[in-house]
């Protein structure tokens, strides 16, 4: 009877936990987007003014979370990752479930501090905050339970949380397993993932050079696939992942940038630096980066693509995340790959524009967070290119493969040990 008990009561909070989490996405998700469209109605009738008061929307994003929460600084993951290493601690139990990395406080520092940045017109992104929320909100609904049932485990709870808020996010289930498989529990998996990956990529390569593009049981409003688009795969996957590993590296050693090393003034110059590249670019380099990745898929033809807004939209989202405030980086990392593949597709006169954005979203996101099956799943899942799966998985390979050169490890293992050390 007290098997079954203790079962129902943990049965019952995983269903609250996630109605909570999909809940709470749900509000933060137009939360910022309400902010972000209010920054961007303002700043297009006020660009002079919204600039110059940038830098201080910065600073007050940053000092919230230096003051009151520091572990709700960046994008969450790295101290979501820490706190299920806490876990693990057999010696030290108890602090895993006291511990700030995953609190109630720290997420409604989280909220209010990348709403501030977002109004600041930095270059952030909420799915990575969602990630920290989640596995906040997960955590909070653990520590309830605890008390009918003591021997309940914490990283189960955490790692639950921490997928379901990557899916909750981007509206993505499988991308949440995926995350879940490749960042979060990643040892097992990250031993096997690479072959597994080459395997499918030339099998698939040699079945459709064989047989032509097929669909096993027939469908009939998806047009056919041929493989003149491989080659583009393998350039943006070198190109977008070199970018990838970059901006990874850049991201994991601030030192090699030279900012200030007083929190406030070094906020000051990132919050200088992007309010002047967003005046610049009308605003372009600011927020997410979703509305201007939209229009740029919506659009018949390149004549208004910047080819040098990634190196831009890059600079700033550097500069956001180490600026201190609280925000992610998985928005701009997309908006940064498609970019890359829209100034490919225009230098290079490759005729679909639109895959190349696609592929280069997937091979930079590949090469800066090094999680191809979640690049390849959150793009197919977001775009409904199920017809592009190959592509995708070959621009993920080689950009995972080419960003190994920048990074040995992956970024968000890197800066939770960092956090850890720190």
């Amino acid at each position: 009877m007290d098997q079954l008990k203790n079962r129902t009561f943990k049965n019952a909070s995983v269903w609250i936990g996630a109605a909570l989490i999909g809940l709470a996405s749900v509000l933060y998700a137009r939360l910022i987007s309400v902010t972000q469209k209010y920054y961007f109605d303002y700043f297009h009738n006020h660009e002079l003014i919204i600039s110059c008061f940038a830098p201080i929307f910065f600073l007050g994003a940053t000092a919230i979370v230096k003051k009151i929460a520091p572990d709700a600084k960046g994008s969450g993951i790295p101290q979501v990752l820490e706190a299920i290493e806490l876990t693990e601690n057999q010696n030290d139990q108890e602090s895993s479930w006291a511990t700030d990395l995953v609190s109630m406080k720290t997420a409604g520092i989280k909220i209010i501090s990348s709403t501030l940045g977002v109004l600041g017109g930095a270059s952030i992104g909420r799915e990575g905050p969602t990630v920290q929320i989640a596995a906040s909100s997960f955590a909070w609904i653990a520590k309830i339970t605890r008390s009918k049932v003591p021997d309940i485990n914490l990283q189960t709870y955490l790692v639950a949380g921490a997928a379901a808020g990557v899916a909750a996010a981007f509206n993505t289930p499988l991308a949440g397993i995926t995350f879940a498989l490749e960042e979060i529990v990643e040892g097992a998996f990250g031993s096997f993932r690479q072959t597994v990956m080459l395997a499918v990529i030339i099998s698939g390569i040699t079945a459709q050079a064989l047989l032509g593009d097929y669909l096993y049981f027939g469908h009939p409003s998806i047009g056919p696939q041929t493989l003149w688009i491989l080659p583009q795969a393998i350039l943006l996957g070198v190109l977008a992942g070199a970018a990838g590993g970059a901006f990874a590296k850049l991201l994991a050693n601030p030192n090699s940038i030279r900012l200030p090393k007083r929190w406030w003034a070094r906020t000051l110059v990132c919050g200088t630096i992007c309010s002047l590249i967003g005046y610049f670019t009308h605003g372009a380099s600011a927020g997410s980066g979703y509305e201007i990745t939209q229009d740029s898929l919506l659009s018949g033809n390149l004549d208004n693509a910047n080819v040098f807004f990634p190196i831009l939209k890059l600079t700033t989202t550097v500069l956001s995340y180490l600026s201190g405030m609280a925000g992610g980086i998985f928005s701009p990392c997309l908006s940064i790959g498609a970019s890359i593949g829209i100034s490919v597709a225009k230098l290079a006169h490759f005729a679909n524009f639109k895959v190349c954005a696609l592929m280069g979203m997937v091979a930079f996101f590949s090469g800066a967070v090094q999680a191809p099956l979640t690049a390849v799943i959150i793009v197919t899942e977001m775009t409904d290119e199920h017809i592009l799966i190959l592509p995708f998985m070959i621009a993920a390979f080689t950009g995972h493969g080419i960003s190994k050169v920048f990074m040995k490890e992956p970024l968000y293992r890197v800066l939770a040990r960092k956090h850890l050390e720190g």
